[in-house]
């Protein structure tokens, strides 16, 4: 089983590994802010919403995975931006299951997605997908300290 912290680290690698990505995050929705970060755009964020726990056998947390950037310049269309960052989140899905660090037993599934437009008035946009990350078989005798 992995730890909380081993996951978001593979989110850390797939971005890392993002030629376009220029900074990773995870944590709360206030991070998010630009007045109070340090931000480097694009930037991807990861930010925990829930557990279902351990459901035969199979650990799910859910996640928002933020895909932003910020126009190049003052006339580029925001269109473009939402385009591109639309396309990162499926690389970065793609990565977490199919990449050199995959693992079988860990799925990224893509629930939903949003857009994000202009958001905390920095001329931020995206989208914010909504994902299941899925982990079989996690726990077992075998897993009990001993």
């Amino acid at each position: 089983m992995k730890t909380y912290k081993q996951i978001v680290e593979i989110f850390d690698a797939a971005a890392t590994a993002h030629i376009p990505t220029k900074m990773f995050a995870e944590g709360a929705i206030d991070y998010l802010d630009a007045n109070s970060q340090n931000i480097k755009y694009p930037f991807m964020f990861l930010r925990p919403l829930a557990s279902a726990g351990l459901q035969n056998q199979t650990r799910t947390l859910t996640f928002e995975l933020y895909s932003l950037d910020v126009p190049k310049l003052s006339d580029q269309s925001p269109l473009l931006v939402k385009s591109n960052t639309e396309l990162w989140l499926y690389d970065i899905i793609s990565y977490l299951n199919y990449g050199p660090t995959s693992d079988r037993n860990i799925a990224c599934n893509l629930v939903t997605m949003t857009p994000v437009n202009e958001a905390f008035n920095d001329r931020v946009y995206g989208w914010v997908a909504q994902i299941d990350v899925t982990e079989d078989g996690v726990y077992n005798y075998c897993n009990f300290p001993g």
